[in-house]
């Protein structure tokens, strides 16, 4: 019997084994406790964001129309409303949540790894994380997350901002809101924190032209301005944004250059980016999901300078443009994103690396609770070193709405070895992810 073919008999056994052992959480999540509903309201799986999960965060994390009629646990207000027409006299109003905004995330892994000495591993867990997030009164919004890494024991700050609505509240539009912290860049093509549901983090967001060098899934002390406004026909809607960032993943200053970016898209069809400008047609409680007809296309840039961790390089001058792509139809996710990067090593032997990155997903939602996941991947450098082809088998199982079993394979075609050394092993994975 193969190794190939023993590695699939094992990911389904353990998928089975992991899928009858999984209990409920009984607490749901912060946002499913304040407002007494699924997480499948906002989530196709763990941690996927549907069209209403995404209006929801586009509004500050606050459902789109009549979010004060639909939340369930009230805010404690800090002051009394009237307050309001004695400012600048008196102290704005604000609010914090009823109860406390934090929620916790369980990852527990089994590897399979038939090429190497050590073919099964257990890595119980692969990481605990714990979320704060909210909204507190009309304009302002915050959300952080802190990391412990299951084999390590290490711990670390992995994001925490707040952000203002700069306007007043108006149904489908919130034109600019200023986000400030540690900050996960709306210029990542697709969002490692709220769009994949494999193990494996999309190769675009993830890899480095050099050692120690930039990659969009870094999360990043900085400033963003970013917008977005429902289409006039009431569906789809422009987004934007646009930052500045210390280029450090989040580790202090090292240079006095600080890193640019920016972002746009446009959705055609579906529901609009900040939900509707009339009463929402989607059933927060509804069984299915929410799932819609829709298409955007969007394009990004990011142009920054590093220290990078390698010999006789002083500096790196690199730039990354991109374009994406996002295609639903009904139950099906078709998404894609192409982007080059060039990379200027200043030094003892000063060269130039071109870089790209393509990347193609498709999902489908075979049952409410079965998502089966296909995606290709190619990473290219043009120092002929480094060049990668990656194609991820997946399939996700909602066993409860807020616990998820996920079998994973992952088979490269590699020629040479990333920068974090490893070569092109064929392996798989079976995790069990689970919120409360």
């Amino acid at each position: 019997m193969s190794q190939t073919v023993r590695l699939f008999l094992r990911l389904a056994f353990c998928c089975a084994l992991l899928a009858l052992l999984a209990e409920p959480a009984w607490a749901l999540p912060i946002f499913a406790r304040r407002y007494e509903t699924s997480c499948t309201t906002c989530h196709v799986v763990i941690p996927k964001l549907n069209a209403f999960g995404t209006a929801f965060r586009n509004n500050g994390y606050r459902i789109p129309v009549d979010d004060a009629a639909l939340v369930k646990t009230k805010d404690v207000p800090l002051g009394a409303d009237e307050w309001k027409k004695l400012w600048p006299k008196a102290v704005w109003p604000g609010a914090i949540p009823g109860m406390p905004p934090v929620a916790v995330r369980v990852m527990t892994d089994v590897n399979f790894r038939p090429s190497t000495a050590v073919n099964v591993n257990f890595d119980f867990p692969n990481g605990i994380a714990g979320y704060f997030a909210g909204s507190a009164g009309e304009s302002f919004s915050f959300f952080g997350s802190v990391f412990l890494q299951g084999a390590t024991n290490a711990i670390f700050l992995d994001r925490a901002y707040g952000q203002f609505k700069l306007f007043k509240e108006t149904s489908g539009q919130n034109w600019l809101t200023i986000k400030l912290g540690r900050i996960d860049t709306r210029a990542e093509p697709f969002s490692s924190t709220n769009r994949k549901t494999t193990s494996q983090n999309f190769n675009v967001g993830d890899f480095r032209a050099t050692g120690g060098g930039f990659a969009f899934r870094d999360h990043d002390a900085g400033i963003e301005l970013w917008g977005a406004a429902t289409g006039p026909d009431d569906h789809g809607g422009f987004e934007y944004a646009a930052g500045v960032v210390q280029g450090t993943a989040g580790r202090p200053e090292n240079n006095n250059y600080k890193d640019f970016y920016w972002t746009a898209s446009y959705k055609f069809g579906g529901l609009g980016v900040v939900g509707s400008r009339m009463r929402e047609t989607a059933n927060p409680n509804s069984p299915q999901g929410y799932t819609e007809t829709a298409f955007t296309i969007g394009t990004f840039s990011y142009v920054g300078r590093s220290l990078p961790t390698l010999t006789g390089v002083t500096e790196d001058r690199f730039r990354r443009h991109g374009v994406k792509v996002d295609a639903w139809l009904g139950k099906l996710n078709v998404f894609g994103t192409a982007v080059l990067g060039t990379d200027e090593l200043l030094g003892a032997s000063p060269r130039t690396v071109d870089s790209s990155a393509f990347m193609g997903e498709a999902d489908y939602q075979l049952l409410p609770w079965v998502m089966p996941v296909f995606r290709f991947e190619k990473t290219n450098f043009s120092d002929g070193r480094r060049a990668t082809n990656l194609a991820i088998p997946a399939v996700n199982f909602l066993v409860r709405a807020n616990v998820r079993v996920l079998a994973e394979g992952r088979f490269y075609n590699r020629i040479g070895t990333d920068v974090s050394g490893r070569t092109g092993l064929n392996e798989g994975l079976i995790r069990l992810d689970f919120l409360f």
